[in-house]
């Protein structure tokens, strides 16, 4: 009898607790959700890139990327029985291989740092037979902190400034006269002040040479240093790079064990100014071996002619400059681009038979007088007017673009020292690009 006064009891509590708990959710005949817990998304991805067509005409044949999608300088003549200059015939092609695309990640905070990755790529290819090919451009990450920030992967060489970019319509940007290249790397960067920042870097070599290995074999990354002011319209830096490969490990007439080295630095100025009708961007390097970065230069190599000897080295010196004008009108953006570089040959040449090494003498432009073909350039310039037009997200571009190089037969040092001939050549360049 008392087990059912107590069930009773009980069962008379609970009928009240439920009523008392739906009362309490019920609220002008509606009932208040329980909303489910929000959760953050583990990641943050936006895509950009362009579709770019480039039509472009050349008066002579040159020395060039890609099928010419990007020209570096005028071919030297070349006579037939004649006397008729084989590479005074003009061309003309339309190419689409410069459209990209890339995405940028965002990721939640990693050691007190905003964390974001970069992945980009073109249809350029790797190689002349590997044109229309997807090739990988950039593969960055960077940690960001309140002063400072890491960056590891695949980016622009310090040496090559984003926010130096000439603004010219043809693909090649400011090379030869600008270092130009993408390279694996570790770089540091930290603010010293509102204004001025400094920055350290230990890269590695993948694109833009003939030949990883001389750097793959130095067992060493090249180091970098570099310290910039900016401020609303002005930007001003210096950096300076030094870099150690070794070119052979086997050399000499009896293809000895080497362990011969060449050591390179390279110094670079440069500033950007704002000011109310136009941007200036201008920039002046001294560089030894610089031809990883699409310019002139490389080393010379000097074998003994006879005996026993191994291949001993000299770094080649070049010197550059280039200024840029863009204007700040809307519908129509002028622009002009002018640039020169020299070739000021071996530092240190020796006796022995000479050999030019480097990316500039295997696309031809950098050779010694021990080169099958001792042809090389003492020096180049560039004037390149232009205009642009933007429509919201198409832009419109032409380009009318002069060049010119000075060649003739190298000595030991690779500078051109007789039968010289100063070969002019016109580019223009007509690009659409559409941005997303």
């Amino acid at each position: 009898m008392k087990l059912k006064k107590i069930a009773a009891v009980t069962g008379l509590l609970l009928t009240t607790v439920l009523l008392n708990a739906q009362e309490i959710i019920k609220k002008k005949d509606s009932i208040i959700a329980i909303k489910p817990e929000k959760k953050e998304p583990l990641f943050d991805v936006k895509f950009s890139g362009f579709i770019r067509h480039d039509a472009v005409f050349d008066s002579r044949q040159t020395v060039d990327v890609r099928e010419a999608a990007v020209v570096l300088w005028g071919k030297d003549v070349d006579f037939d029985a004649n006397g008729k200059d084989r590479n005074s015939a003009s061309k003309f092609q339309m190419l689409n291989v410069l459209s990209r695309a890339g995405v940028r990640v965002n990721v939640h905070d990693v050691l007190g740092a905003k964390t974001a990755g970069f992945l980009e790529g073109d249809f350029f290819g790797n190689a002349e037979g590997g044109i229309n090919e997807f090739r990988l451009r950039h593969a960055y990450i960077t940690l960001d902190w309140k002063k400072s920030q890491l960056g590891i992967g695949q980016f622009w060489h310090p040496l090559t400034i984003p926010e130096m970019f000439p603004g010219v319509v043809n693909f090649s940007g400011g090379a030869p006269y600008m270092p130009y290249n993408r390279n694996p790397q570790i770089r540091f960067t930290q603010k010293l002040d509102a204004n001025f920042n400094l920055m350290i870097a230990a890269v590695s070599q993948r694109d833009f040479t003939s030949n990883t290995a001389p750097y793959r074999n130095s067992s060493l990354p090249s180091g970098h240093v570099q310290v910039n002011y900016k401020s609303k319209n002005a930007l001003l830096g210096l950096a300076g790079h030094f870099e150690q490969i070794r070119p052979k490990t086997g050399s000499g007439l009896t293809n000895d064990f080497s362990n011969e080295r060449v050591n390179s630095v390279s110094v670079m100025a440069y500033g950007r100014f704002e000011t109310k009708p136009m941007t200036i961007k201008a920039e002046a390097m001294y560089g030894e071996n610089a031809t990883s970065f699409i310019m002139l230069g490389g080393y010379v190599g000097y074998t003994p002619t006879s005996g026993p000897g191994l291949e001993t080295y000299s770094t080649m010196a070049t010197q550059s400059f280039w200024i840029d004008l863009t204007g700040k009108t809307k519908k129509i953006i002028p622009g002009f681009f002018a640039g020169f570089s020299q070739n000021d040959g071996a530092n240190n040449p020796i006796s022995g038979k000479a050999v030019a090494y480097g990316f500039s003498n295997v696309v031809g432009g950098i050779a010694a007088s021990g080169n099958t073909t001792n042809r090389t350039i003492n020096y180049i310039y560039r004037l390149a007017p232009r205009i642009e037009v933007p429509i919201k997200n198409l832009k419109f571009g032409l380009e009318a673009e002069y060049s010119a190089a000075e060649w003739g037969n190298a000595d030991n040092s690779g500078r051109a020292v007789s039968n010289l001939n100063l070969i002019g050549t016109w580019r223009v360049v007509f690009a659409t690009v559409l941005k997303f």
